[in-house]
């Protein structure tokens, strides 16, 4: 929906690295260094200066081409993400879906219709394709996307720039990168609509293609369009609960056992599985009764 958002869920895919898959291990591979060398001399084998600056400074382009292959991965994870999300609001338009329980199956069976879908990074220069990572590698959306997606961007990223401090003595972000707690689950809202707060350029890209029903309901409730951006950020925010418990159903499905399994064993491991989920929500730094309010719309 919006570039700059785009940008920040790379850069927190790009900054949380080891997220699960063999996506991120390959990037600091020979092989992917080789594949990314022949593009870089492919695309600049014209300009005898960016040739020098690659010779004396190689790491800073092959960093670039890691970001690409990020984005690359950002763009087949929407892909198949978006087609889904419209479908569901035109199952909603037509009272085909009519609850949450409903819409979290929709996007639970969605995922595994496509969770095998390759993960791959082409590129084209002079009408040659140049495989930086090969679909032949056997990447797959469900494990290389959709999880490091889920665990970088919805529990981690980072603060809000400008919100806090990075300073080791003021202490205001943790110390371990592996605690970071300011994904979209636990983002605190109300700095949206301020400058330089990446979900205020998506709220605004939003609220251009809102239906009229969401714009009715926004403008009765809190203060109406004065805080409509924060409102729908709300909204938002609660959707990507939603899509957070179809991905733990899924991973749930995909690694443990069904719901209804009568085996005592069985059902003790997927009680493990969604107690150490809830766990994440559950721990004193997500705040979540400070984000989200039944009060605040």
């Amino acid at each position: 929906v919006n570039m700059e958002f785009a940008e920040a869920c790379m850069q927190a895919m790009f900054w949380h690295r080891d997220m699960g898959g063999q996506f991120d291990p390959y990037l600091d591979t020979d092989e992917y260094k080789t594949n990314a060398d022949k593009a870089i001399k492919a695309y600049f084998k014209k300009n005898p200066m960016m040739m020098g600056l690659y010779k004396l400074f190689p790491d800073l382009f092959l960093e670039q081409v890691k970001m690409m292959s990020y984005y690359s991965n950002l763009g087949l994870f929407w892909e198949v993400m978006a087609p889904v999300f419209f479908e569901m609001s035109d199952l909603y338009d037509e009272g085909k879906i009519t609850s949450v329980p409903e819409a979290m199956n929709f996007i639970v069976n969605g995922i595994f219709a496509i969770a095998g879908r390759p993960i791959y990074h082409h590129v084209y220069i002079d009408g040659k394709c140049y495989e930086i990572i090969p679909k032949s590698k056997g990447f797959m959306w469900l494990y290389e996307a959709a999880l490091p997606y889920v665990e970088a961007v919805f529990y981690r990223t980072s603060p809000f720039r400008g919100t806090k401090s990075y300073n080791a003595q003021a202490q205001q972000v943790p110390n371990d990168q592996n605690d970071f707690h300011y994904g979209i689950l636990y983002a605190d809202i109300f700095p949206i609509g301020t400058a330089g707060i990446p979900p205020t350029l998506l709220m605004q890209d939003m609220l251009h293609f809102l239906p009229n029903y969401l714009v009715e309901y926004y403008q009765k409730h809190c203060r109406g369009e004065d805080d409509m951006l924060i409102q729908l950020a709300n909204t938002f925010q609660r959707s990507m609960y939603c899509v957070t418990s179809a991905v733990i159903q899924a991973l749930r499905t995909a690694l443990l056992y069904p719901l209804d399994d009568q085996n005592p064993k069985h059902l003790l491991a997927n009680r493990q599985f969604f107690e150490s989920q809830l766990d994440r929500f559950k721990r004193p730094e997500a705040r979540l009764r400070d984000i989200q309010s039944s009060d605040y719309r």
